[in-house]
């Protein structure tokens, strides 16, 4: 006997969502390995990171920058760090991180068991992070031990920010700078990874990871991401801990490509652009207190140029965190406002 009509487009309808929520269930049955937390203590670490950092960074942005939250973040140089992004700017719905490490694309499709020496080093990395909010870069390459998986460690990142993994996909970019994730068994060239999460509130986010060599060279081998730097819409550009690469001439061509146009809002550490293109381009609120660069720095003329930008530009105030390198100076960050930013 069949249904009449209305009861058989209920039932369709009842159906249909049966098994759209069994298809999202699957999903983190599939990211079970990836996103396993395994590192012994992890929790009170986590716990740590958010009172230290993520829970005063949340207020300080919400208090400071209430213009910035919900738009789109696009962070260069970031290596794994989703979660200071994530802190920073807790309403976007879609961040973007940018570096030239090499996800493990491989581990999304066949996860593996790690060796316990790869596993030692992510854990350690975490505790690092946990409580200074920054990776070095000779741990992410290997240097002095093993070199950890670095898609584990974006998925520690996001656990960092207190957000669940839904889903994950490889990603390509198109020779338009558009980003397209790959399905399973796709033999394109993948060139980041794509993370739907979903926050403690509820909330998703769309966190993407993309392997771009950002220097001269690695731009002109790069004509698609070259292209996706090019066209990228983000409102908001993130500077943190890029060793001030953008102040040296071996940067050029993304300096100038984020120049024209610029992102209508900048929230960087001294490590990002220069002082003469931040006035160019920018104005700029000054947080924080500067009088030296970072150790590794001391001789870089444009570094010791933002000891005389603090010095004579009044600061709105000390950060209530730590961010960027350690240095004996303190933490800093600019905020940059172009005139008639885009709502």
């Amino acid at each position: 006997m069949s249904l009449p009509a209305p009861l058989r487009l209920a039932f369709t309808a009842t159906l249909l969502s049966c098994l759209s929520g069994l298809s999202l269930a699957a999903a983190p049955a599939g990211l079970s390995r990836l996103t396993e937390i395994q590192c012994p203590g992890f929790q009170s670490q986590l716990a740590s990171y958010d009172r230290q950092f993520a829970a005063r960074m949340n207020d300080w942005s919400r208090k400071e920058i209430p213009d910035l939250q919900g738009r789109d973040v696009l962070y260069l140089f970031s290596g794994p760090d989703v979660v200071t992004a994530m802190a920073l700017f807790p309403e976007a719905a879609h961040v973007t991180l940018v570096a030239d490490q090499k996800p493990e694309y491989e581990l999304l499709d066949r996860p593996e068991e790690a060796p316990p020496e790869k596993v030692a080093r992510e854990c350690s990395m975490i505790r690092f992070f946990a409580q200074l909010g920054y990776y070095r870069t000779h741990d992410l390459n290997g240097v002095g031990g093993a070199k950890p998986h670095f898609i584990k460690l974006l998925t520690y990142s996001i656990a960092f920010a207190g957000a669940t993994v839904t889903d994950a996909a490889a990603l390509a970019v198109l020779p338009n700078g558009e980003l397209q994730a790959l399905a399973a068994g796709d033999t394109r060239r993948p060139q980041g990874v794509r993370f739907e999460a979903r926050r403690r509130d509820g909330r998703s986010v769309t966190i993407d990871y993309l392997m771009i060599d950002l220097s001269n060279g690695g731009m002109r081998a790069d004509a698609n991401g070259t292209a996706f730097l090019r066209r990228q819409n983000h409102d908001v550009l993130f500077l943190k801990s890029a060793s001030h690469l953008l102040q040296s001439p071996h940067f050029s061509t993304l300096s100038d490509l984020l120049s024209t146009p610029a992102a209508p809002f900048l929230v960087q550490d001294e490590t990002g652009f220069g002082v003469d293109r931040l006035h160019a381009l920018y104005t700029l609120s000054h947080y924080g207190r500067f009088t030296t660069p970072q150790s590794l720095w001391k001789k870089n003329p444009s570094a010791k140029a933002f000891a005389e930008e603090f010095a004579s530009n009044p600061s709105k105030g000390q950060l209530p965190f730590r961010i960027g390198y350690e240095k004996e100076a303190g933490s800093v960050l600019l905020v940059g406002r172009k005139n008639q930013a885009p709502r």
